[in-house]
């Protein structure tokens, strides 16, 4: 079984890592000819540091542009290239197809499940850590867990894990209610990423004196956006989660910090843009999470220029 992967970045590479280990055949989708290249020069093998040692897998590759039947799709691209990505590849894809897409932000999986009809839809979250350091090269800093969900379910259907994710090594667990999972993390992400991408710091420092009020503020804002949305969060309070987290994930650069820092897009739009737009269509107020979206806008422009010049 063969799990055609979109997305190459430090999460694509930690699942395609995982896939082989449970002796199940990874290809990547890379987006260029210079980025097969490098990783033929790296006999194909990417390497993933686990618990202070480091494990090799060998996996294929195959451009954007090739050709070739899909039967196994997990998209692990960042959120704002999702639809596009999946519409260049379509084609490819067969009817029967099984496609999971691991992502963050919300919006852009419904988006992409009608485009994909009848075809079954898992939405993911995970909780695993990883960045990279080099092609093809990542460090986990946290092996978490992963919910995958049908936002497609067949009425009186049982969730299932789609072919060969029962085999993980990796903990994979069915989820009743993606749709809810998705917006747990999608509030956790809107207090996290944006205040550690604005701050510059690590997750951990959010535990600190100097950022409470601001933690508190923000978390009370996110509840109430979701409660407009009829969309139930967790059993205990948000803010309660949030420091869970950042505690758990102490060390960890959030992925809106790396992009901002390395002069890349964020999921800035995905994340606490859903989140405000949301908030307007319930006629609920957002000035905390409205002044972090401009904020990041503006910080992520300018940074991008940088880089270009």
């Amino acid at each position: 079984m063969r799990w055609h992967i979109l997305g190459a970045g430090a999460i694509g590479c930690l699942f395609a890592e995982r896939l082989v280990r449970a002796g199940l055949e990874a290809t990547l989708i890379l987006r260029s000819e210079a980025q097969l290249a490098v990783l033929q020069q790296l006999d194909n093998r990417i390497r993933v540091q686990r618990d202070h040692a480091w494990h090799t897998a060998r996996v294929e590759a195959e451009s954007i542009s090739d050709r070739g039947d899909i039967r196994h799709l997990l998209v692990t691209t960042k959120a704002y290239d999702a639809v596009d990505a999946i519409d260049a590849i379509s084609p490819r894809l067969t009817p029967d197809a099984q496609i999971v897409l691991l992502q963050n932000g919300y919006g852009h999986q419904q988006k992409s499940t009608q485009a994909l009809a009848p075809r079954p839809v898992w939405a993911g979250t995970t909780t695993s850590g990883a960045r990279r350091t080099a092609p093809f090269e990542i460090v986990q800093s946290g092996e978490g867990r992963t919910l995958l969900g049908r936002l497609d379910l067949p009425a009186g259907t049982s969730p299932a894990l789609p072919d060969g994710w029962d085999r993980l090594e990796h903990r994979v667990e069915p989820c009743p209610d993606i749709t809810r999972a998705l917006w747990q993390k999608l509030a956790i992400n809107a207090v996290i990423n944006p205040l550690t991408a604005l701050h510059g710091c690590v997750n951990g420092d959010l535990l600190e004196a100097r950022f409470s009020v601001e933690l508190e503020a923000l978390c009370a804002e996110v509840e109430q956006v979701a409660a407009a949305c009829s969309q139930p969060l967790f059993d205990t309070p948000l803010l309660a989660q949030v420091r869970a987290v950042a505690a758990s994930t102490a060390r960890n650069r959030s992925s809106m910090l790396e992009d901002l820092s390395g002069g890349r897009r964020t999921e800035i739009e995905q994340i606490t843009g859903f989140l405000c737009t949301a908030a307007r269509a319930a006629g609920v107020e957002t000035p905390l999470s409205t002044r972090l979206l401009n904020a990041v806008r503006f910080e992520q422009g300018l940074r991008i220029r940088e880089e270009q010049a």
